[in-house]
């Protein structure tokens, strides 16, 4: 015999089964009935007193742990008081879900509670943005925010959840319940990887510039693991000021005498130009790794020769 559930015990409950075991938050109308969903589910609740607070810290988390962070808020003015910090997150590469209540679907172009173009308001700050349709869907969203979160660079997304969907009933066969969401990536052939070897073994001063998505313990292990594997150094750039930074000492003045930089996971943007100077030796070798096409083909544009590997 099947049960019924209510949609905000689907949403918890999904959330617990991507692995989420506590959530930032700050309580409002809209999603009152998450909450008691999330208690009964084993999720921990952190409230905050600002809904940007809840956000830098599901960024915090996402950096730290590599794991995707969880944002919960209200909609109207609560959404937008958390929109301005999902920019730092973007940024950073931090995988993190913002969920904001939002105005019932019944209300929608009638005047209805704090209603908002929310989707439309995250969409630049964000990988993806979007309000959930139906109830039926309301599984199906959280793992696609969680796998979107995780996939190629990793950043933050953000899903809508109307008071009404959430407070509706659904038959327990009729959900979608998402599986858990794996970081997406693209390994190099044994080609690509002999070619950069190579490049690497034949440069008399190469270095590695390497992304905010290694800054975890996980990264930098990794990154510890590829210097002693070719002896060659390798640097995340988390300030952003980048190369400008003073704190880099003269980090900047062995940049420019480099023969081959290679930006592992690292877009090539103003950090990594010197507001006095250029960054790297002009004829410099470049070899860009990265998950997005659009960035390797910055890198490509800015230096014709560049080596992309995708």
């Amino acid at each position: 015999m099947s049960n019924t559930l209510r949609c905000a015990d689907v949403v918890a409950r999904s959330l617990h089964r991507l692995g989420c075991r506590r959530m930032f938050t700050l309580s409002g109308n809209h999603i009152m009935s998450i909450f008691d969903a999330a208690l009964d589910a084993g999720i921990d609740l952190i409230h905050v007193r600002h809904e940007a607070a809840a956000v830098h810290m599901a960024d915090a988390h996402g950096r730290l742990t590599g794991e995707v962070g969880v944002a919960l808020v209200t909609g109207g003015p609560g959404h937008a008081n958390a929109v301005g910090a999902l920019y730092t997150a973007l940024a950073a590469e931090s995988p993190m879900v913002l969920l904001s209540g939002h105005a019932a679907t019944w209300e929608l172009g009638r005047g209805g509670f704090q209603e908002l173009d929310q989707a439309g308001m995250a969409k630049p700050v964000t990988k993806a943005s979007w309000m959930t349709g139906d109830a039926v869907s309301l599984g199906r969203d959280i793992g696609e925010a969680f796998r979107i979160a995780l996939s190629g660079r990793r950043g933050p997304v953000h899903v809508s959840l109307p008071s009404d969907l959430l407070d509706a009933r659904l038959d327990e066969n009729a959900v979608t319940w998402p599986t858990p969401a794996a970081a997406q990536r693209q390994a190099l052939g044994d080609a690509d990887c002999a070619k950069i070897l190579s490049l690497l073994t034949a440069a008399k001063r190469p270095i590695i510039f390497a992304g905010p998505q290694l800054s975890n313990t996980a990264g930098r292990d990794l990154l510890a693991n590829v210097e002693a594997a070719t002896g060659v150094p390798a640097v995340i750039l988390e300030s952003p000021r980048g190369l400008a930074d003073a704190t880099l000492g003269a980090l900047p003045d062995v940049a420019k005498q480099a023969d081959l930089v290679v930006l592992l996971g690292k877009a090539l943007d103003f950090t990594l130009k010197r507001t006095s100077a250029p960054a790297f030796d002009p004829a410099v070798r470049l070899i860009a790794i990265d998950p997005e096409a659009a960035l390797t083909a910055r890198a490509k544009h800015a230096k014709g020769d560049a080596l992309l590997f995708a």
